[in-house]
Parts: C-alpha cells; sequence; structure tokens
C-alpha cells in the first residue's frame, strides 16, 4: 500500500478501540452483543461501499468494463489472501457474540 502524504486530506481514520468489552448496556448480554455485530456489520458496510464506489469510478475512467470484472480468475495466492482477510473480517464483525459480560454499565472502572 503506498504511502499517504500527511499534508494530504484522506478519507480514512484510525480506530479508537473503546474499554467497553464487558460492560452491560441493554441490561442483558445477549443484547449487546447483537447490538455490537450490527454496528460493526453496518461501519463494514459502508466502509466496503464507499471504497467500491471510488473503484468504480477509478476503473471507468480506465477503461475496466462490467464483462472484465464478472469474468476474471484470481490467482490461489489471491483466493488464499482473500480467505485470510475473510476471517478477520468475521473475528472482528461477529466475536463481540462469544462476550458473556461480566460488568455493569455502571461499574467502576479501575485506574
Amino acid at each position: 500500500m503506498a504511502k499517504q502524504d500527511s499534508a494530504r486530506p484522506t478519507y480514512t481514520s484510525a480506530a479508537i478501540k473503546a474499554d467497553t468489552d464487558k460492560v452491560v448496556f441493554l441490561g442483558n448480554v445477549v443484547l449487546d452483543n447483537m447490538m455490537s455485530v450490527l454496528v460493526a456489520l453496518g461501519t463494514e458496510v459502508w466502509a466496503a461501499r464507499r471504497r467500491m464506489m471510488v473503484l468504480e469510478k477509478l476503473l471507468e475512467q480506465k477503461g475496466v468494463t462490467n464483462d472484465m470484472i464478472e469474468e476474471y480468475m484470481p490467482s490461489a495466492a489471491d483466493a488464499k489472501q482473500w480467505q485470510e482477510e475473510r476471517d478477520a473480517f468475521v473475528r472482528r464483525t461477529f466475536s463481540a457474540l462469544a462476550n458473556e459480560g461480566g460488568l455493569s454499565f455502571d461499574a467502576k472502572r479501575p485506574d
């Protein structure tokens, strides 16, 4: 991936990890886990759609047709990398379903 010029504006930002992994907000760990999954999926879908819009515009400008995209077959190395990225996506979006809770919403955080 190309290094970005720090003075150039971008549409990306670093994620800030919250410390809410064990907090129960809705009074039910299962509901909290489902909400976490929905938010994570919404984030992933929008990021992918936004990136896709940029790619489609660039491809259109460079003469890449829809037929070319539909006929593309990935190499074995690409397929392996995509599977690894898919597995990371699944962990990132669905790992909240394994959260068992442990802290109430109003629990005091250790200093």
